[in-house]
């Protein structure tokens, strides 16, 4: 093949890459016929302007305080990310590469890489990453909140509450376990409808969920059975919260209204038994007793003996 053919097919002209030369004023003195169709402006216009005035603002800083002290260092320069400035005046995104001409010092080379495909890929990466988190939260959501109520289903309300008993075991504080039943609500159910049966749940659950705070749980153990758990500093301050549970259930609207509860509880000082069955067990006792009683009342069991906390 003669030599000139060869030139013709490997010309610089022919390769899918932008391609520039700039003198120590940063002038370019070349420019092959990619860079016209890459940063779109004609190569009569590039010939003898300066490399600056392609370059947004943000990458000419970049490239004085990065870019050329590595090139005067090593001599080279990859994986460069810049945006040029289109014909239009349009902000195109470019990845280069830059070395300094082996014969002459005060030249540089520069490759040009159009990277919009790879900006609208990185996009892409983000909202599919967004997209997997927010489905992650919406499955953790589902595997530890109660779907009707929004509360802890029972298997997270255990798991946080051994967390809860360990924090009280720290601080030498007091953890009280309650227990709460919608008193007669099958009744509620058989009156008027499962449906509305399931609206009362689901205003308690709000009504629940604006009540705990720091150091509080609140969940739906089953049916029409809520749980709930605190860590104080004295053996009186659940006092005020089997109060709340009361106001709450009494704030409940609807064709069901008025509706009440009873509450069943255990306080546990610091240094006793904490283990979840131990403390549940003796707080159902309180609560059927409460049931026993009339209900619509708050019963404590306390060194086996079950007495009215109201």
């Amino acid at each position: 093949m003669a030599d000139g053919l060869k030139s013709e097919l490997f010309s610089i002209d022919r390769f899918p890459v932008s391609c520039l030369a700039t003198d120590g004023a940063r002038i370019i003195r070349f420019a092959n016929a990619r860079v016209a169709a890459q940063i779109e402006q004609p190569l009569a216009d590039l010939l003898g302007r300066s490399l600056d005035v392609l370059m947004t603002p943000a990458s000419r800083i970049f490239c004085d305080s990065f870019v050329y002290p590595i090139l005067l260092e090593q001599g080279y320069c990859d994986e460069i990310a810049l945006n040029v400035i289109s014909g239009s005046g349009r902000r195109i995104s470019v990845v280069g590469n830059a070395c300094i001409h082996n014969d002459d010092p005060n030249l540089v080379l520069w490759s040009f890489m159009r990277a919009d495909k790879r900006d609208q890929l990185q996009a892409e990466v983000l909202a599919s990453r967004n997209k997997l988190q927010e489905q992650a939260r919406a499955l953790k959501t589902l595997a530890t909140r109660d779907d009707l109520t929004g509360l802890l289903n029972r298997r997270e309300f255990k798991r946080l509450f051994a967390q809860l008993v360990s924090y009280a075991d720290r601080e030498a504080a007091f953890v009280t376990l309650l227990l709460l039943d919608i008193d007669r609500f099958k009744e509620v159910n058989d009156t008027h409808g499962h449906q509305a049966g399931d609206d009362v749940l689901r205003q308690l659950g709000v009504a629940f969920k604006k009540m705990v705070r720091t150091h509080e749980l609140a969940g739906r153990y089953g049916g029409e059975e809520f749980i709930f758990a605190i860590a104080t500093k004295d053996a009186e301050e659940p006092r005020p919260f089997s109060y709340r549970l009361h106001e709450a259930a009494a704030s409940i609207t609807g064709e069901c209204a008025p509706i009440t509860v009873s509450v069943g509880l255990v306080c546990s000082p610091p240094g006793s038994n904490r283990l979840f069955q131990y403390l549940f067990e003796a707080a159902d006792r309180a609560l059927y007793r409460a049931k026993d009683l009339g209900r619509n009342r708050s019963m404590i069991e306390s060194d086996g003996s079950v007495m009215p906390f109201d």
